[in-house]
């Protein structure tokens, strides 16, 4: 699990943290079904997508950065290879925040089914 975190860079950490409070703030909104509840899940819910994009994006540019400025990669036969290890870990941070979001509205169905909004 390190190695993933790891593999997402700095910005994972934030698309772990607003994907946590969307999962903690759709719990308080099954256990109290409140359409004001249901916004707070909507709008850190977009807080987590928009960090999952933020992430994502500064990880594409640093391969596409890092890449070009390691002249031995160039001539490589592994070039194909290296970039793919790039973008594999440049995903990270869609794979935690969509998994987090998946789960959260999951779990906010429930609320949505006991009464809420």
């Amino acid at each position: 699990m390190m190695a993933f975190m790891q593999a997402g860079g700095l910005g994972i950490w934030f698309v772990l943290i607003f994907g946590l409070l969307t999962g903690a703030a759709s719990v308080g909104f099954v256990l109290r079904p409140d359409p004001r509840r249901e916004a707070l899940v909507q709008a850190l819910s977009r807080a987590a997508v928009f960090s999952v994009l933020a992430a994502v994006s500064a990880n594409l540019a640093t391969v596409a950065w890092q890449v070009p400025q390691h002249a031995e990669w160039s001539k490589s036969p592994d070039m194909p290879l290296i970039v793919m290890t790039g973008i594999a870990e440049s995903l990270t941070p869609a794979i935690l925040g969509f998994s987090l979001l998946g789960i959260a509205w999951f779990i906010t169905a429930f609320g949505v089914r006991r009464g809420g909004a």
